[in-house]
């Protein structure tokens, strides 16, 4: 597997890491090494890079899915650097003549801590990492970056694998599909609260995620979903990290079946 690293300290496959680069500030060495990479090349590619970078320079993985179990496994491998994970809704897209089209109006991109437990003490950033979140729109750092991940992993779920399963060309289609959606979000919250035991919700959140659906679908309607189109091209997609994350419980059995017919697609 080979992944581009340019003076910029990005690790990137597509679309997404040649979005990520276009924001980010001549640093060599990097400030910060970013991998926006599938969440099944994850593992790979930090295996890769670890003996590449000095242990001071911060690795940031910019991935959909539940990722920190591969975090979790490869701790002893990744030495003492510091491990940010992070997340962005900046879009991008391949015209048709092959150049990137970017969205990047009314979004956030984050990183920050990860607590291996309720209460850890806060981790303070570094200048450089704070520089660079500046270069991005929306860029913030997070003491704790998991209710924000956890929003995100939820709105993945549920748009991203009705899509998937149905194979919907675009995302506005998804208004003929209200009653899937409902179901899905409320299998992919109580998913939520066993994959972040403990950790608590902000007033209302769970009441407002209908709504937070319907703007990222009003907002991305003509666009072709990630899922479909890896499906399309006859890709891997993230499933496993998304609704298929379902199948290490009991129950959940809407979330098992979109993760089924999604890998029934292939």
């Amino acid at each position: 597997m080979t992944h581009q690293v340019s003076p910029k300290g990005i690790v990137g496959l597509g679309a997404l890491g040649r979005a990520l680069e276009l924001f980010m500030p001549e640093i060599l060495p990097p400030g910060a090494v970013i991998f926006a990479v599938k969440a099944f090349d994850l593992e790979a590619a930090l295996l890769e890079h670890a003996s590449r970078w000095p242990e001071n320079i911060p690795f940031v993985t910019m991935c959909n899915g539940f990722i920190w179990p591969i975090i979790e496994r490869l701790e002893n491998k990744l030495g003492k650097r510091p491990i940010r994970i992070g997340m962005t809704t900046l879009g991008s897209t391949i015209k048709p003549d092959g150049s990137l089209k970017i969205f990047a109006d009314g979004t956030t991109t984050a990183w920050g801590h990860w607590p291996k437990t309720n209460g850890e003490a806060l981790v303070k950033p570094s200048k450089v990492e704070l520089d660079i979140l500046g270069h991005f729109p929306g860029g913030e750092w997070f003491n704790d970056i998991r209710p924000i991940i956890r929003r995100k992993w939820i709105l993945n779920v549920v748009i991203n694998s009705i899509v998937g399963a149905y194979r919907l060309p675009k995302n506005g289609l998804l208004v003929n599909h209200k009653q899937e959606i409902e179901a899905a979000l409320a299998e992919a919250i109580n998913l939520a609260d066993k994959l972040w035991p403990g950790l608590n919700w902000e007033a209302e959140e769970k009441h407002n995620f209908q709504a937070k659906i319907w703007n990222v679908v009003n907002a991305t309607a003509e666009n072709e979903n990630s899922m479909v189109r890896d499906l399309r091209l006859g890709r891997r997609t993230e499933s496993d990290y998304l609704a298929g994350i379902a199948s290490n419980f009991d129950g959940f059995s809407y979330l098992k079946n979109l993760h089924l017919k999604i890998l029934g697609n292939h």
